[in-house]
Order: C-alpha cells, then sequence, then structure tokens
C-alpha cells in the first residue's frame, strides 16, 4: 500500500532497501530482517515478554518470571498508544506509521517463508505473527538492559564490608587526565558526606531486612576532523562492542527512497531505522555512557493491601495477576506488583526491593532515529536526539562542512547527590529523584582544539566536570589513550587508518605497569621484551594471569573468594587499582609495604604454573 520496494543482499554484509517511499522502505526493512533474522527476533520478543518457557519448558521459567516482574509489555502499550494517538504529522505520529510499515513487512515474510530456521525447526514450533506493540517490546528491552543495576546490590554489600579507605581504594576510577575520581562523592577533607553515610548505612539495613546476597577494552566512537585527514574532510569510525553472539546485534542495511531518505548503517531488528551509520551529509556512532539510569529501592509493603510505604506515605501498588504457559502444556501463575516509581523484584517479611529507570514514569520516545537518518548538520543533529528518552548513550558525529563532535543523550535522573550506586530508602526524601538532567545540560564537545574526539566509556574532566553526575563506574582510560595516541601519530588520517586504528590490539595498562612489576621479579622474564601487544598471545595470556593472582593476593585478606570474583567482573578499572595499592596502600589490606616484592613474585610463579 505504500508503493513499490525492492531488498537484495548484495553481499553476506549489507542489505538494501530500495523503495518509492519512505514507508515502503520500512516495509522492505522489516521483510528483510524476518528473512534473516526471524529466530533472534521472536526470542527477543519472548525474552521482553516472559514467554520463553512455551517454547524451552521450565529451564526457563525463572528468565519469565524476571521478565514478568519488570512489565516491559505494559511500558510497550503505553508507549505505542502515545504514538497512535499523536497528530500524523509529528514525529510520534510518523514514527507509528513507520513502524506499522515495519511490522507490516515483517508478517508479509513470515507469510512468505516456507523453511524456518533451524533453531524453531529443533524447537517444534512456529512463530505467531508480530504485532506493533512487539517492536515497541524490543526497543523497551534494548534500553533496559543497557544499564548495570545489579551493581548496587555488589556495591552496597562491598561498601558495607570495607573501610573508607579500601572502599575509595578499591572502587576508584582514573580519569583520561591521570586523576583519581572518588566512588562516593566526599567533601573538601576527603570524607564522604553525612547523606551518602546515611545512604550506606539505609541500603545495609534494606539488604538485611531483605535477606539479599551480592550478585576493558571499551566501546568507541572516533571523529577526526579535516586538518587531520588525507581528503580534508572528516573521518568516524564507531565500535559500539555488542559482544559476540551469533546472529549478531548488528544488521547491515542501506535504505534509499525516493522521498530522499538515504543512510547507511547497523539496523537492530525489531524496529525500523539506522542506529548507528551515515547519509549523504553526516555520520553518527553510538557507544553507551556508563549512565547511573536506574535505581535500586527497599521499603515496607504490605501485600494484603496492595501498598507501599515511600516519601508520600503509603501508596497503591498495581497488582498483576501472571500466568505463564509451559512447553509441557502446565502453567506457571503468580502474582507482580508495581508502581510509578518502582516494580517489586523480591519481598521477604514485609519488605520489598524494586527498582526503578526512567521509562516506568515516560516510556515514549523516538525509537526509530527517523530525524537521526536525516540530519544534515551539527544543530540538526542534537535537535534528533531530543527525543530519543530511555536509552543514555554518548554519540559521536562529524560531516561533510567540517564539523565534529560528542552528545550524551537519554534520561538521566537528577539526584540531590550522586548516591546512585547504592541501594536507596524509598522512605527518605534525600534519596528520590528530581526529574531528569535537562538534554542541553548533558556532557557535549563541538570542534575541540585538538581537531578530534574519541569516547571509550572513560571519564573524561573535560566533558564531565562541573555538569550533573551520571555514573560513578567508569572504565579506565587505556582505551582513550591508547587511541589518542594512535591518532597524533599520523598527521593525515584515511580509511587505512582509521581501520588500524580500531584493529589495534596494544594494552596500554601492560605497557605502563610493567616497568613497576619486572623490577621485582629476580629471573628474566618473557615479558620483559613484551610491549603490550595482546596479538602476542603467550605473553598477554601470562600478563592476564599475573594480575589475575596479584588480585586475589592482595585482596584475600579482606574479601571472600566470591567477593573477589565480583570485584573483577563488576568494576572495569579493578587493575589500575590493584596497581595503586600495590604502589601506595598495602597496610590498608594486612600487608607491610615491603611485601610487594614477596606478592609479585609468589603471583607471577602461579600465572606461570598456570600457562604451563
Amino acid at each position: 500500500p505504500w508503493g513499490s520496494v525492492s531488498v537484495a543482499l548484495d553481499n553476506p554484509q549489507l542489505m538494501t532497501v530500495e523503495g518509492s517511499s519512505d514507508k515502503a522502505v520500512f516495509f522492505g526493512q522489516g521483510y528483510g530482517a524476518v528473512r534473516f533474522r526471524l529466530w533472534q527476533l521472536d526470542l527477543s520478543r519472548r525474552v521482553g515478554a516472559g514467554e520463553l518457557s512455551q517454547i524451552m519448558g521450565t529451564g526457563a521459567l525463572r528468565t519469565d518470571v524476571f521478565q514478568r516482574r519488570l512489565g516491559l509489555k505494559a511500558l510497550a502499550e503505553r508507549a505505542e498508544a502515545s504514538d497512535a494517538s499523536a497528530d500524523p504529522s509529528s514525529w510520534q505520529g510518523q514514527q507509528y506509521q513507520h513502524i506499522q510499515a515495519y511490522v507490516a513487512g515483517m508478517n508479509q515474510a513470515l507469510s512468505d517463508q516456507r523453511l524456518l530456521p533451524a533453531e524453531c525447526l529443533m524447537l517444534k514450533y512456529r512463530p505467531r505473527p508480530f504485532s506493533i506493540t512487539d517492536a515497541y517490546l524490543l526497543a523497551q528491552l534494548k534500553y533496559f538492559i543497557n544499564s548495570a543495576w545489579q551493581y548496587e546490590l555488589f556495591h552496597t554489600r562491598l561498601a558495607g564490608r570495607l573501610t573508607p579507605e579500601q572502599h575509595q581504594q578499591l572502587l576508584t576510577t582514573v580519569s583520561q587526565e591521570g586523576n583519581p575520581i572518588p566512588p562516593l562523592p566526599l567533601d573538601t577533607n576527603g570524607q564522604r558526606f553525612v547523606d551518602v553515610e546515611e545512604a550506606l548505612r539505609d541500603g545495609l539495613l534494606g539488604m538485611k531486612h531483605l535477606g539479599l546476597a551480592s550478585p576493558d577494552t571499551g566501546s568507541n566512537v572516533i571523529a577526526i576532523g579535516g586538518q587531520h585527514t588525507e581528503s580534508g574532510l572528516p573521518l568516524l569510525a564507531a565500535d559500539p562492542h555488542m559482544g559476540h553472539v551469533n546472529p549478531g546485534f548488528n544488521m547491515m542495511c542501506k535504505l534509499v527512497s525516493d522521498e530522499g531518505l538515504y543512510a547507511v548503517g547497523s539496523h537492530f531488528p525489531g524496529a525500523p531505522g539506522i542506529i548507528v551509520g551515515r547519509n549523504r551529509h553526516a555520520a553518527w556512532g553510538m557507544v553507551g555512557i556508563m549512565a547511573d539510569n536506574q535505581d535500586l529501592f527497599w521499603g515496607k509493603i504490605d501485600l494484603a493491601e496492595q501498598r507501599v510505604e515511600t516519601v508520600d506515605g503509603w501508596v497503591a501498588l498495581q497488582k498483576e495477576d501472571q500466568k505463564i504457559a509451559c512447553k509441557s502444556g502446565k502453567s506457571h501463575e503468580f502474582t507482580s506488583y508495581g508502581f510509578s516509581h518502582g516494580r517489586l523484584l523480591s519481598e521477604k517479611d514485609g519488605y520489598g526491593l524494586f527498582l526503578r529507570w526512567p521509562a516506568l514514569e515516560n516510556p515514549q520516545g523516538d525509537i526509530t532515529l527517523y530525524s537521526l537518518a536525516k540530519c544534515h548538520n551539527w544543530q540538526t543533529f542534537r535537535a534528533s536526539l531530543t527525543h530519543v528518552h530511555n536509552s543514555p548513550m554518548m554519540v559521536g558525529y562529524a560531516d561533510i562542512h567540517g564539523d565534529i563532535g560528542l552528545q550524551a543523550m537519554g534520561y538521566i535522573p537528577k539526584r540531590k547527590r550522586e548516591i546512585g550506586s547504592l541501594i536507596l530508602n524509598l522512605a527518605n526524601p534525600h534519596h528520590q529523584w528530581q526529574g531528569f538532567i535537562p538534554f542541553d545540560e548533558l556532557p557535549v564537545k563541538h570542534n575541540p582544539p585538538e581537531g578530534y574526539v574519541a569516547y571509550a566509556n572513560q571519564y573524561s574532566e573535560s566533558l564531565f566536570s562541573h555538569k550533573c553526575a551520571l555514573s560513578n563506574r567508569w572504565h579506565p582510560p587505556s582505551r582513550a589513550l591508547r587511541i589518542s595516541e594512535l591518532i597524533e601519530k599520523t598527521s593525515r588520517h584515511n580509511l587505512e587508518s582509521m581501520q588500524a586504528i580500531q584493529d589495534d590490539k596494544l594494552d596500554i595498562f601492560a605497557r605502563q605497569s610493567l616497568p613497576f612489576l619486572l623490577s621485582y621479579l629476580t629471573e628474566p622474564s618473557i615479558l620483559s621484551e613484551w610491549d603490550g601487544d595482546t596479538r602476542n598471545i603467550k605473553a598477554s595470556q601470562l600478563f592476564d594471569l599475573w594480575i589475575q593472582h596479584l588480585t586475589t593476593k592482595v585482596l584475600c585478606k579482606v574479601l571472600k573468594r566470591g567477593s573477589r570474583m565480583l570485584y573483577v567482573d563488576f568494576w572495569p578499572g579493578c587493575r589500575w587499582n590493584i596497581l595503586t595499592i600495590l604502589q601506595h596502600h598495602l597496610e590498608d589490606w594486612q600487608y607491610q609495604q615491603d611485601s610487594v616484592r614477596q606478592l609479585v613474585e609468589d603471583a607471577y610463579i602461579a600465572a606461570m604454573d598456570g600457562c604451563s
């Protein structure tokens, strides 16, 4: 009904969709998505809706229960209703029409498809047709998983077991400029603020009531100005580091319509559009900003009366009866609860643990990035990002006019103080959100004097200092420092040099730390000649094992094995902090400072044994 469209797989990496209208192109994109990614789409839909058990059996029941507790499908329905009732000429109204066309294409492909994916054949089922709600559901799922709320459980538990000095040493972030950023805000005397201490005590109390246990390379985007390129025009490269899965998260598409749409780049199957890519005027790339956009709250609950105690007194909980169909034909029934400021994840003896994230209050937002695909300068680029609410990202930019820059986007809670990484008390007025950080107050960098921008999940003082706090859990500056080093090493960049930067495998932490570590060894090591290039597998594995054993030995007198393992898993900058502890703070970890040699040697011997 929207005209004509052709869908072709030009090569194994790129699907080209050409149509007489934008809606025809989105119909074709949906058609191609199902032809090439039907299993991925149905699996994601089932994860978001809590319907895995229907095809996988009771082994997936725990996942389904958790997803039903989150209530993502209800958020999707709210977002869909908002777009459907909007003025058809508004961006929301256009988004709804584009999703309509995309889903129609998906269902046309599903109808045409005779041979189902191998996974569907093995599980002996045929996916049902897709609905418009499914597209909004997949968007809610993708936004939700772009976070690390489980870290709040671990951080609260860990902070309660450590002295303030130990806590700061273990969870400090190193900025790109080389300065330590404390894990919780400190006053001018280097002490925690009173309300931060109160939040920690409250969090630990909540964990006690609930009986809870605890559960480096970095994505990057680079834009180099024309003064540093062979062509005289900017170059942009982006690597979102989406993980190794099959099929991959990214599906490369080229979208072209007679109405002027022209966009090439990465499509996340499930909703129309291009996430990371370019048009004829500009290019953009997105990476995670490590934003703390979710909080865990604890509070008193009365499920018999369906209410929870908050700062505003007792507030009604919405009760939802859930029924999960299982492959065996049986069903699992339970009740989930939630309110505007949280979804109930667990409860014990009259206390509940609630998860809050921005979509609970405002699930609407741009999920197709249509206006971004049509941006043509820095102003229209920034304007297109103002509608993206529930996916905090750092977006890199470059255009044919010579502009480059970085712009943060998404809803990030505004807090009285940055204590969002601790479990908070629903009844404490100091812990409540104070709206969201306005778009114009989010970090931005435009045409910097050095002629390039590079973001790799690191804390950059030039970007984040003296602005509203976004997080306290950043990646170390390893990747950002190496990117900057490689950019400055070449006077005129081209496609090949940009590829070399993205493919670079040098571990700058290894290069910087080895002189210190090797000075304590009495025998020669293969690492003495190693420059940190991780393509040297033997040397790289030995170094990694060495750091792992060092971490275990330094922390073993204070933290149990489980906490040590979670620390390495949850804290991106753990290697940098362990090295600093070795150099300056061993006495805080129940060692004499002169124990460094013995610790380094013993860890090296254990690493050598592990490699052999």
